[in-house]
């Protein structure tokens, strides 16, 4: 929470904020009413300019995957808790499918794209969309009331969205399948597995990037794959990641470190790969060889 703080400053220089394209019309896919709950006073709608005075700690993770509106609205039934639902409009799906990535602690496909359910809250994505649905408290009716709303929801949203390509070169052997995290601003790589104050990579909103869990808890390593609009960035990317991180990977792209712990590293075109914090040898170079060989049959 202390990087996400740091950079907030940043967030708010390199992004710029959006006006709103289809303003009032996330509205469609709300339902008036479900178990008894019922709509209660006007919709509130946020932009990047106002979101935060709505949600002042959090509004620099739907800005950094180039948020451009909400809608927030409330149900009540008495003798019941109030249950809350906002939609967030990303744009693009793998906007919708990076915000989810941040908070997910289980994989399913209840609802949506990919879901996951809490006490009092059921989250999910689907297409351009993020949807939340909470309530500040839990009853049996309403839980039954955030299913049925999910479901509504998910019903009203006909389209779905494609994920982003660069998660087709992850390798499933050994995956901590939940873990798999994608973002394309610096400051989230640093939030989940730190490297550096500075942008070593060159990562920006015009790069895809994914970083992911692997192996036992106890030996735990971890892969990112970023993708840059061309071979160039991509090449001077992995010289200055080089140059500052790890001089090792120029003479050989698997190395062991001071630490103990081997690092893989290497470029293809406009793909730069890297495996941290490998307790083996073999388990670096094998996951790095995978993700190039996945890449080279994807005919990129």
């Amino acid at each position: 929470m202390a990087i996400r703080k740091k950079y907030l400053l940043l967030l708010l220089i390199l992004v710029p904020p959006l006006m709103t394209s289809s303003a009032k019309t996330l509205n469609q896919y709300l339902p008036k009413a479900v178990n008894g709950w019922v709509t209660v006073g006007e919709d509130h709608y946020y932009n990047p300019e106002t979101l935060f005075d709505y949600i002042n700690g959090g509004a620099e993770l739907f800005i950094s995957y180039d948020f451009e509106q909400v809608i927030s609205r409330t149900y009540k039934k008495s003798g019941q808790p109030d249950i809350t639902v906002e939609i967030f409009d990303m744009i693009k799906a793998k906007n919708a499918f990076g915000v989810f990535t941040h908070a997910r602690e289980s994989v399913d496909s209840i609802f949506g794209q990919g879901s996951q359910t809490f006490e009092g809250a059921i989250l999910f994505w689907k297409d351009r969309y993020y949807i939340s649905i909470v309530s500040d408290e839990e009853t049996g009716d309403s839980k039954k009331a955030q299913v049925a709303m999910a479901k509504k929801i998910d019903k009203a949203i006909k389209q779905t969205g494609m994920l982003p390509e660069i998660l087709d070169w992850i390798p499933e052997s050994l995956l901590v399948p939940e873990s798999i995290f994608y973002f394309h601003h610096y400051v989230w790589l640093n939030a989940f597995y730190y490297i550096s104050d500075e942008n070593l990579l060159n990562i920006t909103d015009k790069t895809d990037a994914v970083l992911a869990k692997y192996g036992e808890p106890e030996k735990r390593y971890y892969l990112l794959i970023i993708q840059y609009p061309d071979n160039n960035l991509a090449g001077d990317a992995y010289k200055n990641f080089a140059e500052q991180y790890a001089p090792e990977i120029k003479t050989h792209p698997v190395v062991k470190l001071e630490d103990g712990k081997w690092i893989a590293c290497k470029v293809d075109h406009d793909l730069f790969v890297c495996v941290f914090n490998a307790h083996e040898e073999k388990n670096a170079g094998t996951l790095l060889k995978t993700v190039l060989e996945k890449h080279s049959s994807s005919g990129e």
